[in-house]
């Protein structure tokens, strides 16, 4: 069974004065099921740092942050921000994933090699975007998230699908009511080399959503989310072109009034 698990990144910021911080490990919250914290950087990484940082300090530190987040009397919101305002996670939105019990493992090791193993570590695949966190979390507000494939069924938005035949290839956000509709996001706030790196990733958005309109047929409709700074603006405008003709509606989602006519459109019966 697929489950749903919430996780803040843990940083060690032994010197706030000079404002260096190291990301040491995860807190991991699974569905209906109690947290995890995980202390996965090295010990020679951290030294790197805070040259006081030892076995022991890494099991008080997980023995503090474990006390917080299973805390019952907390929801799970202010146990996150309870790790911020003591310094143990940065302040924000927590990420996501959706794993089984054969995918857990691997799925945990992505966000590690993402966020916590060394930067010369190669990664296998680069994490969902804050985007795609961010209208997630928007929906999960709404209580329009769903967990599974078969949440389409009441009506409910089911990130990260996995188009059927091609299962590479992945929806951001399927929702259904008479047909189906595809959201593909693309977050472009990242650097001017980060930006033109896009392409790989809308190409490959655009054709799962292609893949997905001929296994659900003509009526599909395609959306994409987008989130253009003005300094990328130009090196993007190529990417959304390729959506625009490949049928898609794009909407910018930092803009209110984009996001609103999205809404709209993409839950219109």
């Amino acid at each position: 069974m697929t489950k749903f698990y919430e996780y803040v990144v843990l940083r060690l910021a032994p010197d706030a004065i000079r404002g260096e911080s190291i990301n040491v490990g995860l807190a991991i919250f699974p569905q209906d099921e109690s947290p995890v914290t995980r202390i996965s950087a090295s010990l020679a990484k951290v030294r790197q740092l805070d040259a006081s940082w030892n076995s022991s300090r890494a099991d008080r530190f997980r023995d503090a942050v474990q006390e917080i987040i299973v805390d019952q009397n907390r929801s799970i919101d202010e146990r996150i921000s309870l790790l911020a305002a003591l310094g143990y996670c940065l302040p924000g939105e927590p990420g996501f994933f959706y794993a089984s019990p054969s995918t857990l493992a691997e799925e945990i090791r992505l966000v590690e090699a993402q966020y916590i193993t060394a930067k010369n570590e190669p990664n296998r695949r680069a994490p969902r975007s804050k985007l795609h966190q961010e209208i997630a979390q928007r929906f999960k507000s709404m209580k329009l998230l769903g967990k599974t494939a078969d949440d389409l069924l009441d009506h409910l938005v089911v990130p990260h699908v996995a188009i059927p035949g091609t299962p590479d290839l992945k929806a951001d956000f399927v929702y259904k009511n008479g047909v189906y509709r595809i959201t593909q996001t693309l977050d472009y706030r990242v650097s001017s080399q980060g930006a033109r790196q896009k392409i790989a990733e809308a190409c490959t958005k655009v054709t799962a959503a292609q893949q997905g309109q001929k296994v659900w047929g003509d009526t599909t409709m395609k959306f994409a989310l987008v989130c253009v700074p003005g300094e990328v603006a130009d090196i993007a405008d190529s990417h959304l072109d390729l959506l625009y003709a490949s049928g898609f509606k794009i909407f910018h989602a930092d803009k209110p009034k984009e996001l609103a006519s999205y809404h709209a459109e993409a839950f219109a019966h």
